[in-house]
């Protein structure tokens, strides 16, 4: 295995693999174009994300090797002061991490040795992005290697059935339904079941009357693709066969329209389902979305919700994690709802159990400001910010950042923390976390940010020269990633 940096010899104290690849291409995603994986030898982006799990003293696996100075950057800004980071030896690497490391005795063997290196009789703590066969089959073999007592966050071999069900757009309704006592703010959406076989035009064409305006999910899928909105009979059609991959015959979910970002708000609750079965919360925010339902980014703390939203979301989210906890799930638990300012109702919609960006940035934000950061700072994680086609490396994109002082902590009041920096070269697109502690919001930080990232690189004086509206992220609406936006992978 190749070390990106190895710190002072210190025995870690948790082990982080960032298998979202290899979660992405489970049997029941394959199916779905937002899950294809990238070509042979390419990086996936997401990947770095696992520098910002569960705080310091902690070894991180990836597929690839990542940026050097990025590592070294995050150890800088967030105060780590035992990091190190592992990648497979292969310059093409296969789509599972853990199945890779699994099947290469080597590779194996010198990560054990990493782990068991150094002074202490300390547990090992293990996690990953997601539960997965091949995760458990991982941690079965180190467990056979190591010397220590390893103590695993993630869902067990014998319960990973759950995992699936909670993912599944149909199936997570039960254990929303199951909640309802738990948390008397939380109602369910009005919705049928389209099954495998059935004709699904005539199916939703049969539910528009008793619904009204539905919005139609296939059972599994992630960042809000693979759905569309419909209103009247004669666009079902059209509208089905524009976000299915052809032969799709997989369940369909056929549910009641809330409403617009207008009227609704999008928000999610992020925790862990812990060894004990209770769940311990994360962070509670709000989307952004383009075009009303694909997921760019996440924004927690002050300002991020309306007024009370918050508790309502941590109660529904601590009440589904209970009863996930019952039939053996345990590890990262993402939910996403729709909150009515209206009546103050929550609605559940889906259930991703993995980790999130919106998790990240809490993780981020706990480790910088301790569990009560949504208390005292502003927070965005944003998954496409655009920047122009002339940054292309880490390194480039920190220069630009240094010189107006947008990097890391160099401006009073702003931390500034790059992700997914490997889109940089293939999208000219880079995921950005920006927080706020002056009070300013942290969505206003982002569009000064990225309206100076777009001009600084073509030597303009004016921020707004040569610029088309679209290509500035003002107040408000995030304009320039909106507009940009195209798919990379899954949030």
């Amino acid at each position: 295995m190749i070390a990106t940096t190895v710190p002072a010899r210190v025995r870690p104290e948790r082990l982080i693999v960032n298998n979202i690849l290899e979660w992405g291409i489970q049997p029941e995603r394959r199916n779905l174009p937002e899950h294809a994986p990238p070509p042979p030898g390419a990086r996936f982006a997401s990947e770095d994300m696992g520098l910002y799990w569960s705080g310091d003293r902690k070894i991180v696996v990836t597929r690839h090797a990542m940026d050097t100075q990025h590592v070294d950057d995050c150890r800088a800004i967030l105060g780590y002061e035992n990091l190190t980071c592992r990648a497979l030896r292969s310059e093409r690497p296969g789509n599972s991490l853990c199945a890779d490391l699994v099947a290469d005795e080597r590779e194996l063997a010198d990560l054990v040795e990493l782990l068991d290196d150094g002074p202490g009789d300390g547990p090992l703590t293990v996690e990953a992005c997601a539960s997965t066969p091949e995760y458990a089959r991982l941690i079965a073999s180190i467990r056979k290697r190591s010397t220590r007592v390893i103590n695993d966050r993630m869902t067990e071999q014998a319960y990973l059935e759950v995992v699936a069900s909670l993912d599944s757009k149909v199936q997570s309704r039960e254990f929303f339904f199951a909640a309802l006592k738990l948390c008397t703010s939380m109602r369910m959406t009005r919705a049928f079941t389209a099954r495998r076989g059935s004709d699904l035009v005539k199916y939703v064409q049969g539910a528009l009357p008793a619904l009204g305006p539905v919005i139609v999910k296939a059972d599994f899928g992630a960042g809000g693709h693979s759905m569309a909105v419909i209103e009247s009979a004669d666009s079902v059609g059209d509208k089905l066969t524009g976000f299915l991959p052809a032969g799709y015959d997989e369940d369909l979910l056929v549910e009641e329209y809330l409403g617009s970002e207008e009227e609704i708000l999008s928000v999610s609750y992020n925790g862990m389902v812990e060894h004990g079965g209770g769940t311990s919360t994360l962070g509670a925010g709000k989307h952004f979305l383009h075009s009303g339902r694909v997921y760019t980014g996440s924004y927690l703390g002050i300002g991020s919700v309306p007024l009370g939203c918050a508790e309502k979301i941590r109660s529904a989210g601590e009440a589904i994690g209970q009863v996930a906890a019952c039939f053996g799930y345990r590890g990262p638990l993402n939910i996403d709802f729709l909150y009515r300012e209206s009546d103050g109702a929550i609605f559940p919609l889906e259930i991703n159990p993995r980790r999130t960006l919106g998790a990240s940035v809490a993780e981020i934000c706990i480790q910088l400001f301790g569990p009560e950061y949504d208390k005292t700072v502003s927070a965005i994680g944003h998954r496409r910010v655009p920047v122009h086609p002339s940054i292309t490396t880490y390194g480039g994109l920190r220069d630009s950042l240094m010189r107006k002082g947008f990097f890391g902590r160099e401006t009073p009041g702003l931390m500034v923390l790059p992700y997914m920096v490997s889109s940089l070269a293939a999208a000219s697109v880079v995921g950005l976390v920006v927080v706020s502690t002056d009070g300013t919001p942290a969505e206003d930080a982002l569009g000064e940010i990225t309206g100076y990232l777009v001009q600084e690189a073509r030597g303009l004086t004016d921020p707004s020269e040569g610029l088309d509206e679209s290509e500035i992220l003002g107040p408000g609406p995030m304009k320039a990633a909106r507009e940009q936006f195209t798919h990379l992978e899954p949030a």
